[in-house]
């Protein structure tokens, strides 16, 4: 059986403005421009625990700090940390905690202290490390339905970068489709294609093709969604980025959700219109099989995907 994470656990310890400190003085003010205007940025990754080798990696750590980097930038944060940084205090942080088990990294960059709405500093940081095994969906799957909540645009409020402010969208759908006995949902942008779910991207399965909504509908520029990209194209699957219409998701043989958090969930049905037999279909069995051996280094083929922690 999957191990279960309890809700009450929190870390020993969290790296704030680059030092160790216990996770109860971990706070910011409440006055800060990141809390009162969403002046954040943010990563999550995720770490993998290989018992054989008694180490644990870091899946993508570059790549993540690297779209934080662009997600600072946009935002106009004024001298935050380096990459270099950044990757020297997520290594503090998973050592501190010591551990020894699958899990969640959380990367942030704010305007701290006291501030205006275009405040660009001064810059506060902080990097959360916990435990966090695999949702039971990536075995059983999930129901989705479209969200009545369009996507916020590119020249709105960026989906690309990973801001606080884009989960006030991505949170209004998610209580939508609990609100209507889903398990997620799936939202369309302004132009009535499909774009991402509220934390993940999409994938569809059509005549054995995999087909991706492209960058340009409205969806965070997702790493996972990169790196099932390249190991389709690794395994000679067909692989396709282009607009998805509603409708489309109806005629899937599977279709399945991808991201950080969620690593790659089946999706049974949308809109209560069941997807192929209703169950995990193979196309996406076989790319969960991939990824797993690929994010635990049982894959030497992509080690240079994975940063160890431990000496």
């Amino acid at each position: 059986m999957a191990k279960k994470l309890d809700p009450s656990y929190r870390p020993e310890f969290a790296v704030l403005n680059g030092e160790v400190v216990s996770f109860g003085e971990a706070k910011i003010s409440i006055m800060a421009p990141g809390l009162t205007f969403a002046a954040t940025v943010f990563e999550g990754m995720r770490a993998y625990w290989n018992p054989d080798h008694e180490q644990l990696y870091v899946l993508h750590l570059q790549d993540h700090l690297e779209r934080l980097e662009f997600s600072m930038r946009v935002i106009e944060l004024d001298n935050p940390p380096s990459t270099e940084d950044f990757t020297a205090q997520v290594m503090a942080g998973l050592r501190a905690n010591k551990l020894r088990e699958d899990c969640y990294i959380r990367v942030q960059a704010y305007v701290d202290n006291w501030g205006e709405m275009i405040a660009i500093g001064p810059v506060g940081s902080s990097v959360i490390c916990r435990a966090r095994p695999r949702a039971d969906a990536f075995a059983t799957g999930k129901h989705f339905a479209v969200s009545s909540w369009r996507r916020n645009a590119d020249d709105a409020s960026p989906p690309r970068i990973k801001a606080t402010a884009n989960y006030l969208n991505s949170r209004l759908a998610g209580l939508e489709a609990k609100r209507i006995g889903a398990d997620g949902g799936i939202i369309l942008n302004r132009d009535g294609t499909v774009s991402e779910g509220p934390g993940g991207c999409l994938f569809i399965v059509r005549d054995g093709c995999l087909i991706t909504p492209p960058v340009t509908a409205g969806i965070l520029e997702s790493i996972t969604r990169r790196t099932l990209l390249h190991l389709a194209d690794d395994m000679d699957l067909v692989a396709v980025e282009r607009d998805v219409g509603r409708t489309e998701l109806y005629l899937a043989e599977e279709c399945f959700y991808c991201g950080t958090g969620q690593e790659i969930v089946p999706i049974l049905s949308v809109d209560g219109k069941t997807l192929g037999n209703g169950e995990p279909g193979p196309l996406t069995r076989h790319l969960q099989t991939a990824y797993d051996n690929i994010v635990r280094c049982k894959d030497e083929a992509y080690k240079d995907w994975l940063t160890p922690v431990y000496e």
